[in-house]
C-alpha cells in the first residue's frame, strides 16, 4: 500500500485526504493519505523520515513550500522558477519536487471563466507564497500582463523580480494597496483578479480590497474556498466570481497524476472535496 501525506503548520483543516482518497478509491489504488503537522524547524527531519519510510510522495502547504524546494534532489523547471514545491515524488529515495499550484489555478480559471492564461491580463492581490508560485507559472505560460498589488510594495517588487527572471517577456507592474485610485484605474484594463491573501478566512476580516474598485467586467477568483464577503461584494458589482475550490481540486489532480502516472478521476475527486467541505459547514 502506497503512503502519501500533506505537511503543513497548521494542517488539521485540510480536506485533501478526502479528495485524494476519493481518487484512489475510484481507480482501485490501495493507498493512504494523512495529515502531518510539522513545524518549520522539523521539516528537514520529517522529509528524511518520510523518504526512509518509503512514502511514495507528499504535498506541502503553508509555510513549507519554499523551504521544501531546498530539500529535494531535483526540481521540476516550474518549481525551480517559482522557488516553491508543493508536491514531492519519491522514487527509490530520490526526491523530485514540483509546483502544481499554477497548473491548478490555470485550470480553475479556465473552468470558471472560460479564460486561458495565454494572452490574458491578471491582477494578483497579495504576494505571499500562493501568489508566488501561481504568478510565476502564469508569466511562463504567456500571460499578457501581471499586476501585483500588495500592502508592502517591496514584497511585490521581490516577486516581480522572480517573474522577470522566469519570463522576461511578461510585463509586470507593482502597486501599493493603499493607492486605491491607481488600483481601480489599473483594474479597468485587466481580465481577472486573483485574491491570494488570507483575508476572508475568519469572520470579521476586513475586505482585502474595496469592491467599489472592481469593474463589472472583471472575473474575480478568491483562493479561499467559500463564499467570502469579498466575493459577495464583487458579485454585487456585477463581476463573475469563483472561490478557491477549483484551484484546490486541480492542483491535487496534478499531484495525483505525478504520483500514480495515471489520469486522475477528476469528478470523483471533486465529489470527495465537495462532501468534505459540506461536512464542515
Amino acid at each position: 500500500m502506497d503512503r502519501y501525506a500533506l505537511l503543513g503548520w497548521p494542517v488539521k483543516h485540510s480536506v485533501s485526504p478526502q479528495m485524494q482518497g476519493a481518487g484512489f478509491q475510484a481507480l482501485g489504488i490501495e493507498a493512504t493519505y494523512e495529515l502531518l503537522e510539522v513545524t518549520p524547524e522539523d521539516l528537514l527531519e520529517c522529509v528524511g523520515r518520510l523518504a526512509r519510510a518509503g512514502y511514495a510522495g507528499w504535498n506541502a502547504t503553508v509555510p513549507h513550500k519554499e523551504q521544501l524546494a531546498t530539500l529535494v534532489h531535483e526540481l521540476d523547471p516550474g518549481a525551480a522558477a517559482a522557488g516553491s514545491v508543493n508536491t514531492v515524488v519519491n522514487r527509490g529515495g530520490r526526491l523530485k519536487g514540483y509546483s502544481t499550484d499554477g497548473v491548478g489555478l490555470a485550470r480553475a480559471v479556465a473552468e470558471s471563466f472560460g479564460l486561458a492564461v495565454t494572452g490574458a491580463r491578471f491582477v494578483f492581490l497579495g504576494t505571499g507564497g500562493a501568489a508566488r508560485a501561481t504568478a510565476v507559472h502564469f508569466a511562463r505560460a504567456g500571460a499578457a500582463e501581471i499586476i501585483l498589488v500588495n500592502r508592502t510594495v517591496s514584497k511585490a517588487e521581490t516577486l516581480a523580480a522572480s517573474i522577470a527572471a522566469a519570463a522576461p517577456d511578461c510585463p509586470v507592474r507593482c502597486l501599493p494597496l493603499a493607492a486605491s485610485t491607481a488600483v481601480a484605474q489599473a483594474l479597468a484594463g485587466m481580465d481577472c483578479l486573483i485574491q491570494s491573501t488570507s483575508l476572508g478566512l475568519h469572520a470579521g476580516d476586513p475586505p482585502p480590497l474595496d469592491p467599489a474598485c472592481l469593474p463589472p467586467a472583471l472575473a474575480v477568483m478568491d483562493m479561499i474556498y467559500g463564499d467570502t464577503p469579498f466575493l459577495q461584494g464583487a458579485r454585487a458589482r456585477g463581476c463573475r466570481t469563483a472561490d478557491g475550490r477549483g484551484m484546490l481540486l486541480y492542483q491535487g489532480v496534478r499531484s495525483f497524476e505525478l504520483w500514480t502516472g495515471r489520469q486522475a478521476p477528476v469528478e470523483a475527486m471533486r465529489a470527495g472535496l465537495e462532501q468534505a467541505l459540506a461536512a464542515r459547514r
